[in-house]
């Protein structure tokens, strides 16, 4: 099995998508700004495969992503795979956002994700890895707007584009590069928004707009995740795969029984 890189692995779906890959005999270097969170994930994760290491640090970061290279070139340098799933998601006015808030969205979904996996790719190639493959987690977001997260929106639209630029640079180096874009995802974050009754029904009106009318379990996510990133996926490069019960294809009313 391969050597694998996931970028905000301390928790929700990055933590997944680290299970997935250790269930599957991969090695997994855990990367988060969250030392608490990461520390914990790690000692659980740890029972699953000693095959994991972790680094701690923020990846807008150019000094901690140097650190990430350096680390990579000693002790992990035959990487095979890179997920980049660490990203924030503020919500806020577009008449409110300031320009210190826009570009820390900016930093972390979209610039950090460019120059990790711009250096990552360079050791690929160098190191003449085969079916070498790097996922994006983007957003069903990246595909359909939503009020009060304009910030958020653009970064991961931005992401998927970056997605379809970078496959067709790297894949005259056996390199694919594809985005999975979740849409509603039951993650303990999740719940911790539901604290009021109003946000509680807003989430459930959020549900009705998706045609399968549920959440998605972080193991969906992780799935698409493996599978994108698999061998059995070796034709297929510059896409956003969105894992979102269908809201992304329209509108479901709630009246219609059809």
């Amino acid at each position: 099995m391969g050597k694998v890189i996931i970028t905000g692995a301390a928790n929700g779906i990055g933590k997944g998508i680290t299970k997935k890959f250790l269930l599957n005999g991969h090695e997994v270097l855990m990367i988060d700004y969250d030392n608490k969170k990461l520390g914990a994930s790690f000692n659980e994760l740890s029972s699953i495969s000693s095959n994991i290491k972790k680094l701690c640090g923020d990846l807008k970061s150019r000094s901690f992503r140097n650190e990430i290279i350096e680390y990579v070139k000693k002790d992990f340098a035959e990487v095979n795979i890179l997920i980049n799933c660490a990203g924030v998601f503020p919500s806020k006015s577009a008449l409110e956002i300031s320009e210190e808030e826009w570009d820390d969205v900016f930093d972390l979904n979209l610039k950090s994700v460019f120059f990790l996996s711009r250096e990552i790719a360079r050791i690929m190639i160098y190191s003449k890895i085969e079916n070498a493959s790097i996922i994006n987690i983007t957003s069903a977001a990246s595909e359909v707007a939503r009020p009060g997260v304009s910030h958020y929106c653009s970064s991961k639209a931005g992401l998927k584009m970056l997605t379809q630029v970078l496959s067709l640079e790297f894949a005259r180096f056996n390199i694919r590069v594809n985005a999975v874009g979740p849409g509603l995802v039951e993650t303990e974050t999740l719940q911790k928004t539901l604290n009021n009754e109003t946000k509680i029904k807003e989430h459930r009106e959020k549900i009705s707009y998706s045609p399968l009318r549920r959440t998605a379990e972080i193991e969906e996510v992780a799935a698409g995740v493996y599978f994108m990133s698999s061998t059995e996926a070796s034709y297929i490069t510059g896409q956003n795969l969105l894992i979102d019960g269908g809201y992304s294809a329209g509108r479901v009313f709630k009246t219609t029984n059809i």
